[in-house]
């Protein structure tokens, strides 16, 4: 599934009451509009931690019908500005670009010239260790970013998503996934990303992922009941391209990665084998609304709320580095960009552990049990899921401890009841540690279209894939072959750390009569 737009601008005034003139140029008139369309509109109230009836009681007194232009706008400036919302714009010009301006980063870095000088400093530390002169994207007038590589690990800098057309966004893309191939690792800048369109994000996201993933869930205020929203709607990522960059990958953040940014970091961080370095990214997920008020000045704010695949709102506070590295502006004078340099080292200490996390041990189940044990039972468009639910539960795998040899070493070393045990006196800080995001793994199309599968009920066709189980050295993947009426088989897959099938066995079942499984 897409992903929601995050810029939707509308316009809500009717034309008669934009071409009264004595309304259009009226600042009280104007004020309560204004006031009127955050309280029915705007998201974050509670989050931001902003008393908007208190605001109005505050700022009301200060417009009256002589309060000039300049003065309305520094009033209404005011009283948004505790909502620290970059998001939240007032234009007379009809502009309306989101803003860093809230992030310590933005205090290091206020200015544009401040913030070329930052990514001067970056290139420079990345020709000293070796990489080559950075491969611009196509974007002019923009200056987007481009990309580079050492002789082990790529540089893709991104100081937004869109500024040229998708089409040679994502031809570049490719281009860079060709020649970063062989890579042992990938640092993805996005410090100074000022957002953008969701489906450049999409281009970039989707090939950084094997699989399809649940990343996120967003929704929309509407109407003018404090609590009203549209139901949550899921955010995907998937695989998209002929070829995927599957590396350990580092992404370096700072307070002025906003919007789309925001949404780039959130999302890259489900992915096991990234990790983030830098400072919490921004914390402005939320689409932007565009409003006129009756004078004509333009106004953006923030209507949707956005949480985590693990219902976490990020939004004002952003989302967190795995490693924090403070970004100053005294470090960059002397030509240092500590991020960076961070990043390098943790490449080169962590990228095998990193790089094992790559593997799928999930998708790889599934490609063995369709290409070497369905044979006989196609599949067609039947989706194969992971559940993400059940990756702590080993006693699942009891039922197999007798049929399954690798188990049964792990059985009489007591590595499995080990696990069970711990399982049963686990607090909540087991279970989130194990717990993974869902995530959806491809059926490969059928080797003989034309057979059916064999089951009636079309509510049947359902594959379930339970998240990988690490017990040893071994990973157990567990695969719930539907056959409806509470019955079927379930299909253990072992998969050792670099991959490969070990072994496999299955038992039917049936949850209306005992035993479960024979």
């Amino acid at each position: 599934m897409k992903l929601t737009c995050l810029f939707l601008l509308s316009w809500f005034l009717p034309a008669s009451l934009l071409a009264n003139p004595v309304l259009k140029n009226n600042p009280e008139h104007n004020f309560e509009v204004f006031w009127r369309l955050f309280h029915e509109q705007y998201a974050h109230f509670e989050t931001r931690q902003v008393d908007w009836q208190q605001q109005h009681k505050i700022f009301k007194p200060k417009v009256n019908s002589s309060t000039t232009p300049e003065q309305l706008l520094t009033i209404l400036n005011e009283m948004v500005a505790p909502l620290k919302d970059g998001h939240v714009v007032i234009s007379p010009t009809g502009d309306l670009p989101a803003s860093a301006k809230y992030a310590p980063f933005y205090g290091e870095f206020p200015t544009k010239e401040l913030q070329a000088q930052f990514h001067k400093v970056t290139l420079d530390v990345l020709y000293q260790q070796g990489f080559a002169q950075l491969k611009k994207f196509n974007s002019a007038p923009y200056t987007i970013g481009g990309y580079c590589r050492s002789k082990d690990y790529g540089y893709l800098q991104l100081n937004g998503f869109g500024g040229m057309s998708l089409e040679a966004f994502n031809r570049q893309l490719d281009e860079m996934v060709s020649e970063f191939e062989d890579v042992k690792g990938l640092i993805i800048d996005i410090r100074i990303n000022g957002g953008g369109s969701p489906a450049y994000l999409d281009s970039l996201a989707g090939r950084l992922t094997q699989v399809k993933r649940l990343v996120g869930f967003g929704r929309t205020r509407v109407h003018t009941r404090k609590h009203e929203y549209t139901p949550w709607q899921p955010y995907h990522i998937s695989p998209v391209s002929r070829k995927q960059l599957i590396k350990p990958t580092l992404l370096l953040t700072s307070g002025a990665t906003i919007s789309a940014g925001d949404h780039c970091a959130m999302y890259l961080k489900e992915l096991p084998y990234v990790k983030l370095i830098g400072e919490n990214t921004n914390g402005i997920f939320s689409p932007m609304l565009g409003k006129k008020l009756p004078n004509g000045w333009e106004v953006s704010l923030s209507n949707g709320q956005t949480v985590s695949s693990k219902r976490v709102n990020y939004e004002g506070k952003g989302v967190p580095p795995d490693i924090l590295v403070v970004h100053r502006q005294s470090d960059m004078r002397q030509g240092i960009d500590l991020g960076l340099f961070k990043a390098l080292a943790v490449l080169q200490k962590e990228s095998d552990e990193l790089a094992s996390k790559t593997i799928c041990y999930e998708q790889l189940a599934v490609n063995f049990f369709a290409d070497s044990l369905m044979l006989k039972k196609p599949y067609e468009a039947i989706a194969a899921y992971s559940t993400g639910l059940v990756e702590e539960d080993a006693t699942l795998l009891a039922p197999f401890a007798h049929k399954c040899y690798s188990l049964q070493a792990e059985n009489k070393s007591d590595e499995l009841q080990r696990r069970i045990l711990a399982e049963q006196v686990a607090d909540s800080n087991f279970y989130h540690q194990n717990v993974h995001s869902r995530f959806y793994v491809a059926l490969r199309p059928p080797i003989q279209p034309k057979r059916r599968w064999p089951f009636g009920n079309r509510n049947a066709r359902r594959l379930t894939v339970a998240h990988h189980i690490t017990i040893g050295d071994k990973n157990y993947v567990r695969l719930h072959l539907s056959q409806g009426g509470w019955k079927g088989e379930t299909v253990l897959v072992v998969v050792d750390n670099a991959g490969h099938i070990v072994e496999h066995c299955f038992l039917s079942y049936n949850y209306l009569n005992n035993p479960f499984y024979q």
